[in-house]
């Protein structure tokens, strides 16, 4: 019998709120049926298994990241865009702690429905990197050092090995990001440089 007033989408939410406040860990069927007042089997009235529950959720915390990221960019161009969109990142990973880590632990899980979605996760990046003047091929590499980036530095953070010392992390955040747009604007200005020395010697 299915529950009155209760459908999947209020399944998923449900179980992302227990995530978010008791950790992936510690999630259970079990907990969700109880957090909505349900008997477990119930529950699989509206998704079929712990896998597709799982595959939502994943889904969900994808959708906000990306959002959030989006939303942080709109109406601004480069280097604005790229502290922005670095900001919003971390944002995200410390106001929705465990949903990062779910986010994080998808490439570990053999699910291609997730897979093709978590593609998805480099779509802001990529924006904001194609207003430099760099080719396709060089934006792919550059995305991967921005998210390694602001991936190492969030963990890092996380794992508290930024409270030994009283230096502002927001602060040194900014000054990885600064880092990483040097190289970008350096490796942009080489590039042009070397396609003049190439128009000269052809010429």
């Amino acid at each position: 019998m299915v529950h009155k007033g209760l459908n999947k989408e209020a399944v998923v939410k449900a179980a992302m709120k227990i995530i978010e406040e008791n950790g992936y860990e510690n999630f259970s069927m079990r907990l969700l049926a109880d957090k909505l007042g349900v008997k477990t089997a119930s529950l699989y009235n509206h998704v079929s298994s712990m896998e597709e529950l799982y595959t939502e959720i994943g889904l969900h915390a994808l959708m906000l990241l990306k959002q959030m990221q989006l939303d942080s960019i709109g109406g601004r161009q480069k280097d604005d865009a790229v502290y922005a969109l670095a900001e919003s990142y971390r944002r995200f990973a410390k106001e929705h702690r465990e949903l990062y880590k779910v986010i994080m632990g998808i490439p570990k899980v053999p699910n291609a429905i997730l897979e093709e979605a978590a593609a998805q996760i480099i779509d802001p990046i990529m924006q904001v990197l194609s207003e430099y003047d760099i080719e396709k091929s060089a934006g792919m590499h550059w995305q991967r050092v921005l998210r390694s980036i602001m991936h190492g530095f969030i963990s890092q953070e996380d794992a508290g090995y930024f409270s030994h010392f009283d230096v502002n992390t927001d602060e040194s955040y900014r000054v990885a990001i600064r880092c990483f747009l040097d190289g970008l604007h350096a490796d942009g200005q080489k590039r042009r440089h070397d396609k003049q020395e190439r128009e000269i010697y052809n010429g």
